[in-house]
């Protein structure tokens, strides 16, 4: 439903949407925050990710020297050749907020197992 949502308010980033990915079990997690007068991002490397991530989940990342709990919560993922770009929010730029960048992933339908 959700990415029915997003479709509607912009039919451009639909085609790239999917409701679940198998990924490497790594990605990248960039933070970004708007400020009055800048904005700053952050990247974190080699983020631990679980095999398989959908649309609706809420997954727990530990990440930085100084070891941050976070839990991202996946509004849509997008799919670009051969990654994708996981967002924890529906808007349409991918610039503020917090996004995971995964390369290799798939689409997949397949439900997830108990080992995930």
């Amino acid at each position: 439903m959700l990415v029915a949502v997003a479709a509607a308010l912009n039919p451009a980033a639909a085609d790239d949407s999917v409701a679940a990915v198998t990924t490497p079990g790594k990605g990248v997690l960039t933070m970004c925050r708007s400020w009055i007068v800048h904005r700053s991002c952050k990247p974190y490397d080699k983020v631990v990710l679980p095999r398989r991530v959908a649309v609706g989940d809420r997954i727990k990342l530990t990440f930085g020297s100084n070891p941050k709990d976070y839990t991202f919560h996946v509004m849509q993922i997008r799919v670009a050749g051969d990654g994708c770009t996981i967002l924890s929010h529906a808007g349409d730029s991918g610039e503020d907020g917090e996004r995971l960048d995964v390369s290799p992933c798939q689409p997949t339908t397949r439900p997830a197992t108990a080992a995930e």
